[in-house]
């Protein structure tokens, strides 16, 4: 793991982690009901990395993001927003310290494939490769 000193940008807001720690069909009602779109800017924040930035490794057009009049996510964004929140928050969880989750979704990681974690956010299936690899670290099951 390629370690770089850690970036102090904040804490995962905790109404960003209150949502993402809702249970399955909770976090969908709220999906459907939309998001702010100031709860994507907390979440690329807690994780070090600007808005736009976030925006690109999700596939969503940050140009769009910007010029939203309705300051509210879609429900495909909010999903993607979430899941990236969740993940992060295993991390934090797994890693001891948000310092050293922010870190590692950052680092190349040989375990998947030398990919970022964080480029990995944008679909379930990459997402979920990402949470087994933490789930592995947190029951010591990898070296």
């Amino acid at each position: 793991m390629n370690r770089r000193a850690p970036v102090d940008r904040g804490p995962l807001p905790a109404k960003v982690a209150a949502i993402a720690a809702l249970p399955p069909l909770a976090q969908v009602e709220t999906i459907r009901q939309g998001i702010a779109t100031q709860v994507f800017e907390q979440i690329a924040t807690a994780i070090g990395v600007g808005k736009e930035t976030l925006a690109r490794k999700l596939h969503i057009n940050p140009q769009t993001l910007r010029k939203r009049k309705s300051r509210m996510l879609s429900a495909d964004e909010a999903e993607k927003s979430l899941r990236v929140a969740r993940v992060f928050g295993l991390a934090s969880e797994v890693l001891g310290s948000e310092d050293n989750a922010r870190q590692w979704v950052n680092d190349q990681i040989p375990a998947l494939g030398g990919r970022r974690p964080l480029e990995l956010l944008d679909t379930d299936v990459c997402a979920q490769e990402v949470t087994n690899l933490l789930q592995c670290l947190k029951w010591g099951m990898y070296a």
